[in-house]
């Protein structure tokens, strides 16, 4: 496209930014991109010389190699004048050489996609000569070397081709600087640790693997004769200067001896001593010992952006290399919906805590899915999978080469003691250790805070900082959208893409600015600030006055001032909670037998001890509790989320509202604990949590969030605890049930599944219960004609109302068989809606699922499979026995006969030898398997047998009771109702009244 109207301005709005639903946003970026469109029309584009013609010796590999180095080789003549006219570069040398195979790279990063764009073209128009692929490709090769090939290169992607030759002449200029400043200061970098002789010979540079920032520039490695070597970083180093010093005066007031690097800061950036990869000496206890006293200086300092690249160990201990992020700011925001909220409190919190610093695990996802990667200091380690897929090459050198987007492992080595390498000590231990050493320097900070303040504005307080607006990551995501070929070709597209930066950074329209006119230049952004004022600079610029909350000096005066105990376990408490995703799991097995040992007496627990307990559960609640600035938004908690996807669990954050590993259900608990004791705190606290949901459910302010309806993780579990808690609490509303009701009924639509756990059997469950709860006729009326839109919705999803009619097959509806993913939680709510509110044919459908379940089994091993047909075989409740038991046992309650006594008791046999001692759960676990035994035990007396009529007690005692002082696992630091201690705290009240105290785990 050459020139664009507001038609095609919109249309790529609408393609490229499809999320962009703010007017003010809008108009702002619709600006942009037409003063985008404007700028390159008034530009000239360099028009890069012809390359000689194809030479295939070249371009053996066939990647374009010989093809992109063309490009960088007129600007390697002024590398070349650069080195050949200072005296501090050795006669011999690769600066030349160096310069030539990193630029290479860099614009093969630029060009490829474009080229395999326009070879898949020719190839597609029979405009290639040659009887194979290869022949093709040399084909291909041979008109883009050629004055015509050239030619319509240049004026369909001139953009890149500008782009490439401006990169490359910056990067020359760059090389030709650094040796400038090396020979200016020649005489004085002797004194840097690595580098011998009082006039070293520069022998190599090596430019263009990293980001660069400002103009193309980047931190560089600088050989010399005799093998040492520094960096050069092209930025104020004062930083790293302040930084070593403040290190240097904490070693000498604690005791301790960790190591600090050499500085020399020149004009423009300086050179840093080259801080060598190595194992550490010492014994490890002593490695965490330092990585504890890092974690106290780097929160005194407020640090960000410390991950495994920027710390590497040597064998003194690890050093932090890159300490730019320090002092690190808050920026002014305008005012948002979320100010005050609890969840915005809680995220504030931890991004600002030792977890935020990035030293500790840290483990960062696309999106909700996957495993993630690990990028803390000391829990990364290689082979793990990268977060964001990656362009790679298929089929090089044919004419059907393509570029995909692959999945890359880890590879880069570091010596930094990985949690998961450390063989010699247990991860708690390790924890423990960087807990206690982590303590001492704030204890010791806090005994003497004028003193340390002092010192940190004696060695910081002049320097100069970088802010990270965004994670790399995502600007390396934007810039290598932009290097898509439609981008090469029409500006108003690449500018687009790169304003996709708005959608992270919309609250400041002046910042994202910034951020696209630098990536627009191919740089990652960069932004800098001083310690004392309120500024935010770029490229020497002031961005914006008063971008930060308040001078960055001060934010850093308030932490050491504010240090007290509070705080100081606040901080040890968050280092748990970076450390549980790396807890052992074999160290969760309960052990417990359900089955009371012959001859043994029954075991009793008395109402108060148990009482107590749920009781002790609920004021840890109370003290952990994130409380909301504006009653709008629910309290909520800081703790390991957790989700149904066990890859995706455990790394530390603000709970959402979800009922399995969200703030409903901890409110629920205190709800319940409420009653229990009567305890006002505790009722307060639960609708300081469910209030605000409420309203946001019955508004329909949370179906706007795009919250899924499903079960345990969606709006349906958020609805049942809020219906229940305030059954619980005494607090009736005549309308409440029919609007949570008519919400769960709006928001079903097939795309959101049918399981129980998260679909829509979940949602249909929850309505059953509002429909039996509710007492007024025509609320009832009004539940009823709300459970029967989420049946037809569910019916429909599943594929119809005579699905297995036909063929018995079709009524195995999901992948799994069992109860909160499977066909055994869809069937019992089918069968009980059609039972209770007079729909026959949807009764019949839940019978024939029910009936493919039961014919899934395997008399080979007398057991049901996790999936139809296969192998594996799971015991919880989420899969397997006590689940597929707990469905059997819900149907029998609405289709006596449904299930054959024999189903029932291999079930129940299966329970008890398999279904215990696994872990203290609900999902997967003891807790589930116990209260299904129970159930069973009153619907079916001796079922079971003999020996289970002290099961609860018995696992209260030896498993429930103080469970986190005796078991350090993940479960021990959670507050899930399902994988955690609120789990622990219902099953008691449950215990204590079924009737009050329902259960979770079928929405009863």
């Amino acid at each position: 496209m050459k020139s664009h109207d507001e038609n095609v301005i919109s249309e790529v709005l609408r393609t490229y930014l499809p999320e962009l639903t703010s007017p003010e946003l809008v108009r702002h970026v619709g600006a942009r991109l037409r003063a985008a469109t404007a700028e390159d029309g008034r530009s000239e584009k360099r028009r890069p010389a012809r390359p000689a013609d194809y030479d295939p010796s070249l371009d053996s590999d066939g990647l374009f190699h010989d093809y992109f180095a063309h490009f960088v080789r007129p600007w390697a003549d002024l590398v070349a004048r650069g080195a050949d006219a200072s005296p501090a570069v050795a006669d011999t040398h690769t600066v030349v050489e160096d310069f030539l195979t990193g630029q290479t790279g860099v614009v093969s990063r630029l060009m490829l996609r474009t080229l395999v764009e326009v070879l898949h073209q020719r190839r597609s128009r029979g405009l290639l000569d040659g009887d194979t692929p290869e022949e093709r490709y040399a084909a291909f090769r041979r008109w883009t070397n050629s004055e015509a090939g050239h030619r319509e290169l240049l004026d369909t992607y001139g953009h890149l081709f500008h782009l490439v030759d401006c990169r490359v002449e910056a990067a020359a200029r760059y090389v030709v600087d650094l040796i400038g400043e090396a020979t200016a200061h020649r005489g004085r970098l002797g004194a840097l640790v690595g580098v011998t002789g009082d006039a070293p010979a520069l022998t190599g540079i090596s430019v263009g693997e990293g980001d660069t920032h400002n103009g193309g520039t980047s931190v560089a490695q600088v050989h010399f004769a005799g093998g040492g070597r520094v960096l050069y970083k092209p930025h104020p180093i004062e930083a790293e200067q302040g930084y070593n010093s403040f290190v240097a005066w904490m070693n000498a007031r604690l005791g301790t001896d960790l190591p600090t690097f050499s500085v020399l800061p020149t004009g423009h950036g300086g050179f840093v001593e080259f801080v060598p990869t190595q194992e550490y000496a010492g014994e490890q206890k002593d490695y965490y010992a330092r990585i504890g006293t890092v974690a106290g200086i780097l929160f005194l300092l407020k640090a960000t952006d410390i991950h495994f690249e920027n710390v590497v160990s040597c064998a003194a201990g690890p050093v932090v290399i890159d300490t730019e992020t320090l002092l690190s700011p808050r920026l002014t925001a305008p005012e948002a919906y979320d100010d005050g909220s609890a969840a915005k409190l809680g995220a504030r919190t931890i991004q600002e805590s030792i977890i935020g610093s990035g030293l500790l695990p840290l483990v960062v996802r696309a999106g909700d899915k996957g495993p993630g990667m690990d990028i803390g200091a000391i829990g990364y380690d290689t082979g793990q999978p990268a977060p964001y897929k990656s362009l790679g090459l298929q089929n090089p050198g044919r004419d059907d080469m393509f570029v995909s987007m692959v999945t890359t492992r880890t590879t880069e080595p570091n010596a930094n003691l990985a949690v998961q390498r450390a063989t010699e000590l247990p991860v708690t231990a390790q924890r423990d250790i960087i807990k206690a050493e982590f303590r001492r320097v704030l204890e010791h900070t806090a005994a003497h805070r004028d003193e340390v303040m002092d010192a940190v504005e004696r060695f910081l307080g002049d320097a100069r900082f970088r802010h990270v607006n965004q994670a790399t990551i995502f600007y390396a995501q934007f810039l290598r959208m932009a290097t898509h070929p439609l981008a090469m070709a029409d500006p108003v597209v690449r500018a687009a893409v790169l304003h996709r930066v708005v959608l992270l950074t919309g609250d400041n329209p002046a910042l994202a600015d910034e951020e696209v006119r630098q990536m627009a230049e191919g740089d990652v952004p960069y932004f800098s600030y001083s310690a004392r004022t309120r500024a935010l600079y770029a490229g020497g610029r002031v961005v914006r006055e008063d971008a930060l909350a308040e001078p960055p000096l001060e934010t850093v005066r308030s932490r050491i001032q504010g240090l007290d105990e509070d705080v100081i376990a606040r901080e040890t408490r968050l280092i748990d909670h970076s450390f549980v995703n790396k807890l052992p799991s074999d160290g969760e097995r309960t052990g417990f037998v359900p089955v009371r040992a012959a001859g043994r007496s029954a075991v009793t627990v008395g109402r108060a001890r148990l009482v107590a307990e749920a009781e002790r559960i609920g004021d840890r609640l109370l003290t952990t509790l994130v409380t909301s600035q504006d009653p709008r938004h629910p309290a909520t908690w800081i703790a390991p989320q957790v989700t149904t996807d066990s890859q995706s669990q455990w790394s530390p954050g603000t709970l959402g509202y979800d009922l399995y590993g969200g703030s409903s259900g901890p409110a629920l608990v205190l709800a319940g604990l409420a009653r229990e004791t009567g305890r006002r705190d505790f009722a307060d606290a639960a609708r300081r949590v469910l209030d605000p949901i409420e309203e946001q459910l019955r508004s329909g302010r949370l179906a706007e969030q795009g919250v899924s309806v499903g079960g345990m993780t969606g709006m349906a579990g958020t609805v049942y605890a809020v219906a229940v808690a305030r059954q619980i609490l005494d607090e009736p509303d005549g309308d409440r049930l029919a609007d949570l009701a008519g919400e769960l009924a709006r928001c079903s639509r097939t795309e959101a599944g049918t399981d129980l756990l998260s679909g829509m059997a979940g949602a249909l469950a929850v309505t059953l219960a509002l429909h039996r709860r509710a007492t007024d006729p025509a609320e009832k009326r009004a539940v009823a004609e709300a459970a029967a839109t989420v049946a037809a919705a569910e019916v429909r999803a599943l594929g119809g109302i005579g699905l297995g009619l036909d063929d018995p097959a079709d009524a195995r509806v999901t992948t799994y068989t069992g109860y909160a993913h499977g066909a055994m939680g869809i069937a019992p709510v089918l069968i009980r809606y059609g039972t209770e509110l007079a729909d026959p044919q949807v009764r019949d459908l839940g019978l024939r699922i029910l009936s493919a379940v039961l014919d899934s089994y395997d008399e080979e091993d007398r057991d049901w499979p996790r999936v139809w047909g296969e192998p594996e075989r799971s015991y919880g409740w989420c899969h397997g026995a006590p689940g597929l038991l707990l469905g059997a046992l819900t149907a029998e309650e609405y289709a006596a006969g449904a299930v054959p006594a024999p189903v029932l008791a291999r079930l129940a046999e299966l329970t008890l030898a398999r279904g215990f001692g696994n872990n203290p759960t609900y999902c997967h676990g003891d807790l589930a398997s116990a209260e299904v035994v129970a159930l069973g035990e009153r619907k079916l007396p001796g079922l079971f047998g003999d020996g289970v009529e002290d099961l609860y007690p018995r696992l209260f005692g030896e498993v429930l009771e103080r469970y986190e002082q005796r078991w350090d696992t993940k479960y021990a630091y959670t507050n899930s109702l399902m994988v955690g201690e609120s789990g622990l705290a219902w099953s008691v009240l449950h215990h204590l009244d079924p009737e009050v105290h329902p259960s979770v785990l079928r929405f009863s």
